[in-house]
């Protein structure tokens, strides 16, 4: 768009509210062989997310990002992103998007499974595969046990489930968790569809 090829039609937000758009992922082989700096890991990108998410260090984020060894890209341009003002067609037409992206706020950086469980099932029925494995595998790679491990000892607020009903909210909620200061955004679907995990056998 700012090279004036392209426009934005909508932006993923505007299909699901609360995706999932940041992941640390690891092989299973790795995180067995080196649980401690899985931990260490999981901690830094948890702290990173709490700053990232604070609107006073947007403009810093901005700057180091726009960097030639990191995106090389102007730090204005970035800046925008951050903020969910984007320019959306090569004419110049400014949008407000709140929530654009999101670091912290909502539990935005838990591992749901039932986010898993979702993108598992859209994926079987697109590829003609079996849900029930693809419910398996997907159980499998979100690991919000590791994710309590690990982060309820320094202070994250966690959630009290792990799953929940994706696309039901849409308004800010308070939900049950462990510091009992956790506010779940909106998660809805563009086409208001809501999906509620099979419970596990």
């Amino acid at each position: 768009v700012e090279q004036g090829v392209a426009d934005i039609i909508l932006p993923g937000c505007a299909i699901w509210r609360f995706a999932p758009e940041k992941v640390l992922a690891i092989s299973r082989s790795f995180g067995e062989a080196q649980p401690e700096l899985v931990s260490r890991l999981m901690r830094a990108v948890w702290r990173a997310g709490q700053w990232l998410g604070d609107a006073s260090h947007q403009m810093a984020t901005a700057e180091i990002l726009a960097k030639p060894h990191h995106l090389d890209v102007s730090p204005e341009i970035l800046s925008r992103s951050l903020e969910g003002r984007l320019i959306v067609s090569t004419g110049g037409e400014v949008r407000r998007i709140p929530r654009f992206i999101e670091f912290s706020a909502g539990a935005a950086q838990f591992p749901w499974r039932s986010q898993a469980l979702w993108m598992a099932t859209r994926l079987s029925e697109r590829l003609g595969a079996d849900p029930a494995d693809g419910a398996r595998a997907a159980r499998n790679v979100f690991r919000p046990d590791l994710y309590r491990a690990n982060l309820g000892p320094i202070g994250a607020d966690l959630p009290g489930a792990s799953e929940k009903v994706e696309g039901s909210l849409d308004s800010e909620t308070p939900v049950s968790s462990s510091l009992g200061r956790l506010f779940m955004g909106p998660d809805s679907f563009f086409d208001g569809r809501i999906f509620e995990p099979v419970p596990q056998p």
